[in-house]
C-alpha cells in the first residue's frame, strides 16, 4: 500500500492533472481534498480535452474510485455540470463519490465574493466562485456539509437562515442587490438530488482501503504559493494546498503518506495580483503565455509568465 500526494510547487498550473492522470492508471483511489470550482487540472487523452475543477483527474480509470474530499467546497449546480460533461463524452461517473463532510457552496456565496472584490481598495483577483466566502462560512460555522441535502426540510430551513444573514450583509456593508431565496433553492436543489447518491462516509472508505493495501493518490489544487498561511498573503487562496493540507482535507494521519510528489513546470505561471519576482513584461513573457497556451482552466485569464523561480 502507498499514499502518494501530488502538489503543485508553484502557483498552481504546473501540470498536475496530467500527473495525476498518468499515476491513477495504476491507483485504486485518487481524492480531491481541497480547494472548490475556481481551479482547473486540464487532462487530454483518447475520450477529448477536460478541464476537471471538482472531479478528481483519476476519473477516466474505469477501475480508480474518485473521491471529492471532506477538505472541498462544493459547488452542486458546477459539480453536476462537470458530471454530465464527462458522460456525455462516454466516461462514467459511477466511482464518484463525495464526502458527506464536505461543505457546500451556495449561490449567495457567489454574490459575497463578487461584493467583497468590487469593494476592495487592492483587488486580490479572485476567480469570483465564492471559495473564499465558502471557507469563511465553514470557519465561523455558519457553512453547511453536504450531508444536510439527505433531509430536504432542514436543509431548505438552514439555507433560508442563511440567506437572510447573507442579504443583511448584502445590503448594509456593501450596497449590493440581494439573494433571491427561491431562486437559489431552484438552482441549487435539483443538482443536490443528483448528487445524493454519490454521497459517502469518507473516513471509513478511506481507511477501509488503506487497511486492505490500496494504492491512494492525493490530488492538490492550485500551488503552495498560495497557500493560505506560507504562501503570497493576501494573494491566496482559501485552503492549504499542502501535503498537511492533504492530510487534513482528505482524512489521512501524516504517518501513512509515503510520498509527497511536488510538479512544477520549467518557468513560472500566476493568475490572479500578488508578487511574482520573476515575472516577464516583454516579448519573451508573450511567447511563454503563447505557446505554453498559458490561459486559465477556470476563468480564461491569461496567466503571468516569467522565469523558473527556484529560491
Amino acid at each position: 500500500m502507498s499514499v502518494t500526494a501530488v502538489l503543485g510547487a508553484q502557483w498552481g498550473d504546473e501540470g498536475k492533472g496530467k500527473i495525476v492522470d498518468y499515476l491513477a492508471a495504476s491507483a485504486d483511489m485518487v481524492i480531491r481534498f481541497q480547494g472548490g470550482d475556481n481551479a482547473g487540472h486540464t487532462v487530454v487523452n483518447e475520450f477529448g480535452e477536460f478541464k476537471l475543477h471538482l472531479v478528481p483527474s483519476g476519473i477516466f480509470n474505469k477501475s480508480t474510485t474518485c473521491l471529492v474530499g471532506t477538505g472541498v467546497v462544493v459547488n452542486p449546480i458546477s459539480l453536476l455540470h462537470e458530471m454530465n460533461t464527462l458522460v456525455e463524452k462516454n466516461v462514467s461517473v459511477d466511482r464518484l463519490l463525495i464526502s458527506e463532510k464536505a461543505h457546500i457552496l451556495m449561490p449567495y456565496h457567489i454574490a459575497v465574493d463578487k461584493a467583497e472584490e468590487a469593494n476592495r481598495n487592492s483587488k486580490i483577483g479572485t476567480t469570483l466562485r465564492g471559495i473564499g466566502p465558502a471557507y469563511a462560512d465553514k470557519v465561523a460555522r455558519w457553512g453547511m456539509q453536504i450531508s444536510e441535502i439527505y433531509d430536504k426540510d432542514n436543509f431548505v430551513s438552514k439555507a433560508r437562515e442563511r440567506v437572510e444573514r447573507i442579504n443583511l450583509i448584502l445590503k448594509s456593508v456593501y450596497n449590493a442587490e440581494p439573494v433571491d431565496f427561491d431562486a437559489v433553492m431552484d438552482e441549487v436543489w435539483p443538482a443536490c438530488e443528483v448528487l445524493r447518491p454519490h454521497l459517502t462516509d469518507s473516513l471509513s472508505l478511506i481507511h477501509a482501503a488503506m487497511d486492505r493495501g490500496e494504492d491512494i493518490l492525493l490530488e492538490g489544487q492550485l500551488g503552495v504559493m498560495k497557500d493560505l498561511d506560507w504562501g503570497t498573503y493576501p494573494f491566496v487562496t482559501s485552503s492549504s494546498p499542502t501535503s498537511g493540507g492533504a492530510c487534513v482535507g482528505a482524512g489521512i494521519p501524516p504517518s501513512r503518506i509515503e510520498q509527497v510528489m511536488g510538479v512544477v513546470k520549467a518557468y513560472s505561471t500566476s493568475v490572479g495580483q500578488g508578487p511574482m519576482p520573476t515575472e516577464l513584461f516583454d516579448e519573451v513573457g508573450i511567447m511563454l503565455c503563447d505557446n505554453g497556451a498559458e490561459f486559465g482552466a477556470t476563468t480564461g485569464r491569461r496567466r503571468r509568465c516569467g522565469w523558473f523561480d527556484g529560491r
